[in-house]
Formats: structure tokens, C-alpha cells, sequence
């Protein structure tokens, strides 16, 4: 993850986002119930305002991990660990080995 820090600060949304009653409000709108933190809450205000972010291509954090394959998510795995462009960073995840090259 790249954080623009000097953007976030200066962002009223963002700031006002991160009042803990806007963090209660999303996640009842949302019925999430997260453990991973910073992930949770930025996946939640990704999903309301989606130009805070700019995505990078999967190349940039290569997942490695298959688990989630074979524990319920068979039918549509490919469509999020498939990635067909240039890799920079391998995501080493579930203790995959990091491939040689």
C-alpha cells in the first residue's frame, strides 16, 4: 500500500472519514464485522468513495497464496489471484515460497 499522506491530511472527506462515528455508521451500512484494521477501513471507504484511491495493476502485490481456492471460494478464485501483467512485488502470503526470479 502507498499512502499519500500529505493528500489525506489535507482531504476534509478523508478526515471527516475517520470520525468514529462515520467508521460505525459504514460498517452497519455494510454489516461488516473486520479483524485486519487498516485493511477494513480502507476497503470500506474504498467502497463508498472510490476516487480516494487509485488502484495499481496486481503486478504490485502479486498474491501467492491458493488457500482460499480450496476453503470456499473455488468457483470464483481465479478471477482475483489470475494476474497477467508485469509482476514487482510478490506477496508472500501462507508461507508460499518467493519465487527465484
Amino acid at each position: 500500500m502507498l499512502l499519500d499522506l500529505e493528500a489525506m491530511r489535507a482531504s476534509a472527506l478523508y478526515n471527516q472519514l475517520l470520525e468514529p462515528e462515520h467508521v460505525a455508521h459504514l460498517a452497519d451500512q455494510y454489516h461488516f464485522r473486520g479483524h485486519l484494521g487498516d485493511q477494513d477501513f480502507f476497503t470500506m471507504i474504498g467502497m463508498e468513495h472510490p476516487q480516494l484511491f487509485h488502484v495499481l495493476s496486481c503486478g504490485w502485490n502479486r498474491q501467492l497464496c491458493t488457500w482460499w481456492r480450496d476453503h470456499g471460494y473455488g468457483d470464483v478464485f481465479q478471477l482475483y489471484y489470475r494476474c497477467e501483467w508485469p509482476v514487482y512485488i510478490y506477496h508472500g502470503n501462507c508461507n508460499t515460497p518467493i519465487p527465484d526470479d
